[in-house]
């Protein structure tokens, strides 16, 4: 069976016992709620109870598999919660796709994906795994929170401080400083509520001095810099981020990509004459990727503040710069991953590519150990 989270919050006399469950998504604040729920519920049913918390990437399906079959040493439940579930290795997520079906009445089986990207080295867990707990055991998805949903959540925690969280002050916090992740929201809503001291009132203003800009909105800076050629602007962003903020080029690079493969949607779109706002036809919209964390049209859903940013500058590039960047953001990932190119210093790599972006001129990060240009 799969549930919504807020089929899940709903049910009532719930117990995980005698089964296999599955906690994924995004939303990592509601999986530990749900995790400790589970555990009181187990409780109440009387049983003593052995919880034992395993590590993902640490597990063999053959290790977990005895492990169900034998109940807790001295009695009572035994509740298995295996975290970062989607980074067990996955030989061995196949093995226990092929067990999963009922479990003693007194043992459970808790599988929390962790859904956090490891530098490009990220596992997700099988599709096979999935749909085996969905069919025979539970599947509880955590997705992401809407602006309006996370931003409405924001106000409600705040209230429960003695604060009020103005609209627009809950709006800036969610779409460009802290993301609709509720667990980086409440410890934000929990320092601008320290910050504002005696004032009842939790402003824009306040959002803005006590709470950094998420790095998406910093990478659009850079954007728009590039958008506007102009290279030195572009430098001192990056090297701010670099520097001042100590982000790591890896983190970077996929979100420049991210932007420059938003911007080609973008423009594809446009010259279909979509208009933001509109909704394309099935035609156009087929055209697009069908994954939402990739889609132009879900991230403007999400993140609602970007969306006229990226028509402005899908009007502004062309489809000679944009293919010469996406030649270029694929070079210094090479570079980055030590696979081509001759410079072994990420933060000069990630700088040269800018300065690439900003002139087309073909920088010699991009040549072979030959010397001949690939992709510059």
């Amino acid at each position: 069976m799969k549930l919504s989270y807020a089929d899940y919050a709903k049910a009532k006399d719930f117990t995980c016992l005698g089964t296999w469950c599955l906690l994924f998504g995004p939303e990592n604040h509601r999986k530990r709620k749900a995790l400790a729920r589970m555990r009181d519920e187990v409780s109440r049913s009387g049983e003593d109870i052995t919880w034992e918390i395993l590590d993902g990437p640490g597990v063999p399906a053959r290790d977990l598999l005895n492990r169900c079959q034998t109940g807790a040493l001295f009695g009572g439940a035994r509740v298995l919660v295996v975290q970062s579930a989607d980074r067990i290795l996955p030989d061995e997520q196949d093995r226990l796709a092929k067990e999963v079906g009922p479990l003693p009445a007194g043992v459970a089986v808790i599988l929390v994906t962790a859904e956090v990207a490891d530098r490009g080295r990220r596992r997700a867990l099988r599709a096979k795994l999935q749909r085996a707990i969905e069919r025979d055991g539970l599947a509880i998805e955590f997705a992401a929170m809407r602006v309006p949903e996370a931003a409405a959540w924001g106000a409600r925690q705040a209230k429960a401080r003695g604060k009020t969280l103005e609209p627009a002050a809950a709006r800036k916090l969610v779409e460009q400083r802290v993301g609709t992740g509720l667990a980086e929201l409440e410890s934000e809503v929990e320092k601008l509520s320290v910050y504002v001291g005696d004032s009842p009132t939790i402003t824009s203003a306040d959002v803005d001095a006590v709470t950094p800009r998420l790095l998406e909105e910093d990478v659009w800076g850079l954007i728009e810099a590039v958008r506007q050629r102009s290279a030195a602007r572009a430098v001192v962003i990056l090297r701010g981020l670099l520097t001042e903020r100590r982000e790591d080029p890896g983190r970077i690079l996929p979100l420049l990509a991210q932007s420059i493969r938003l911007i080609w949607q973008t423009k594809l779109l446009v010259d279909h004459g979509w208009r933001l706002g509109q909704q394309p036809s099935d035609e156009i919209a087929a055209l697009l990727p069908q994954d939402p964390r990739k889609n132009a049209l879900t991230q403007f859903a999400r993140l609602t503040w970007m969306a006229k940013r990226i028509v402005q500058a899908a009007s502004s590039f062309s489809w000679e710069q944009l293919t010469r960047a996406m030649q270029g953001l694929l070079a210094c990932d090479l570079t980055i991953k030590g696979i081509e190119g001759k410079i072994n210093d990420d933060a000069l790599a990630l700088e040269l590519l800018v300065i690439q972006l900003c002139s087309d001129v073909g920088m010699p990060v991009w040549q072979s150990p030959a010397g001949e240009k690939r992709l510059g």
